[in-house]
């Protein structure tokens, strides 16, 4: 199908950020996959209003439908498939939201549909069984998922009967020109969880195994850098003050630094020896995963959902959510000053060869060119 050069739209979730204040680990997959794309000229991203939306490509911010539509969530589908029929693109990807796909497609019906998952599908309202996922199947051009595992849960008690075929994967990427080792200087003997301060991430189990290690490391410093959200002007959760109370027991070996913008994080993480994910969820597709290996950390993380893929043998993987388990790993790469740089380099070769946002992006582009020329 030839799309006559019309753009291609992206549609984000209600609530999704698209400016550097407040994004999330989906907005920075958009942003960084679309200023790759073969086909940027074309791309319009469509959301919630913003101040400062990035300005690698044309935003279109959505206005909501009217109130009788319903709640929010549903003016702001309506509201979206009333732009989408007036752009009237040569493709539309939705981000992550299943239940947007019927609307859109009453809206305008000549137009492919393309659904990204970002998370578990099988937590989606709308798409938890596997009837809901194969009625949704049929009604789209394609389905993009960011692993190997998301497509098994995708997939997950659908039927044989081709909609496979629709299933794509695609890795997400970083730019592993701008996200680089700092040179200029020795890696700081810090270990670093970067993510929310929520308990999927696991920044308990952390903190609990900073604990733990931290008596055979006097002179490593472990770093928290996060919180509950974006932002930090919202009074800390008790999950939080939980969270607090065990870095508290590093004394001088332990730092919170509160929420950081993305390019501050990055900052830390190139200095930084390691990184450590202990995610107590299924991991889709770690940033923080890509983003520390890029850097040039060496990497430890819990074996969950794609983060697998991502690693390869490129890291250490931890099968128990145990604090025991994980500093222990943590002192077997840190104390070993050649195991240490092995797993350094081993880190920043495989996000070069497999996690680099150009590579993930032609995979992206591959997609679209299905349909969209």
């Amino acid at each position: 199908m030839d799309g006559d050069g019309r753009p291609i739209a992206i549609l984000l979730s209600h609530r999704e950020i698209y400016q550097a204040e407040g994004a999330g680990a989906v907005t920075s997959c958009v942003r960084d996959m679309a200023a790759c794309s073969h086909y940027r000229e074309r791309i319009v991203v469509l959301g919630d209003p913003v101040r400062a939306p990035f300005a690698e490509t044309r935003f279109l911010p959505v206005a909501k439908a009217p109130w009788f539509y319903g709640r929010r969530t549903a003016r702001y589908a309506q509201g979206a498939a009333n732009a989408i029929k007036d752009l009237n693109p040569a493709l539309v990807e939705v981000h992550n939201r299943p239940s947007y796909i019927a609307r859109l497609k009453k809206a305008a019906p000549h137009i492919p549909l393309v659904l990204y998952l970002h998370n578990d599908p099988q937590t989606m309202r709308g798409f938890k069984t596997p009837v809901e996922r194969m009625q949704v199947l049929q009604q789209v051009a394609a389905v993009v998922c960011v692993s190997g595992y998301i497509r098994g849960r995708l997939l997950d008690g659908v039927s044989t009967s081709g909609l496979e075929n629709k299933a794509h994967v695609v890795l997400n990427g970083v730019d592993t020109a701008a996200i680089t080792p700092c040179r200029s200087q020795p890696r700081r003997k810090e270990i670093l969880f970067v993510g929310r301060l929520i308990p999927e991430k696991g920044s308990l189990l952390f903190a609990q195994a900073a604990a733990l290690a931290c008596k055979q490391m006097p002179d490593w410093r472990f770093v928290m850098i996060g919180a509950w959200g974006f932002t930090n002007n919202e009074p800390p959760k008790e999950y939080e003050k939980q969270v607090m109370a065990e870095m508290r027991k590093l004394g001088s070996q332990g730092e919170m630094t509160g929420y950081l913008p993305r390019h501050k994080a990055l900052e830390r993480l190139s200095g930084a020896a390691m990184s450590v994910i202990p995610s107590l969820w299924e991991e889709p597709c770690s940033l923080a995963v890509i983003e520390a290996m890029a850097s040039g950390c060496a990497v430890v993380a819990a074996r969950r959902g794609g983060s697998p893929e991502l690693i390869g043998d490129a890291g250490v993987l931890v099968d128990q959510d145990d604090p025991a388990q994980f500093a222990a790993r943590m002192v077997e790469v840190a104390l070993n000053a050649p195991v240490l740089e092995d797993w350094q380099q081993r880190a920043r070769v495989r996000a070069l060869q497999a996690l680099d946002i150009r590579h993930a992006s032609a995979e992206l582009d591959a997609v679209r060119r299905r349909y969209v020329g």
